[in-house]
């Protein structure tokens, strides 16, 4: 059994006779309201139809890396200094993976992978890199995400 300094026992350690190891646990959170506020838009097919009210998510701010990785601190066994150095290299992984033509599948949380914007052509030979004329990533929702999403409640802003 391994304790912090105040004592309370820590889940996600383990003793060994050699050494003691350390699993990552993650404290499950509870799902909150998802804010969103009602805007009108103009149908891009037909400009002269009448607007439609739509429904669009409110961000609320911006978490920035250094947020992220004080949260993984309280929500996990590492201290701030390692979830920074996580988080970091998880960025950094990542990036490196999907600029070598992997896409990038995160377990149950879902999964990255490039596209391309391009302008078509009327020949093969005409398609060239130079038609590209952006590169996005893309995440694609897992089952454990989808699942938490499922169970959200929205509230007017």
């Amino acid at each position: 059994m391994v304790s912090n300094r105040a004592g309370e026992v820590l889940p996600g350690y383990r003793e060994w006779p050699c050494c003691t190891w350390r699993f990552i646990t993650i404290k499950k959170q509870q799902i909150m309201s998802i804010l969103y506020s009602k805007i009108q838009r103009v149908n891009p097919r037909n400009p002269q139809a009448d607007r439609k009210w739509y429904l669009v998510p409110n961000r609320v701010e911006q978490k920035t890396e250094k947020e992220i990785a004080e949260a993984l601190s309280k929500n996990t066994t590492l201290s701030r200094g390692e979830a920074a150095l996580v988080v970091d290299e998880l960025q950094a992984v990542i990036q490196n993976a999907l600029l070598d033509g992997y896409s990038v599948q995160m377990g149950d949380w879902g999964s990255f992978q490039l596209t391309f914007n391009c302008t078509g052509t009327d020949t093969e030979a005409e398609c060239t890199a130079d038609k590209i004329t952006s590169v996005n990533i893309r995440f694609r929702p897992g089952k454990q995400m989808k699942e938490a999403l499922s169970k959200a409640t929205f509230v007017a802003r």
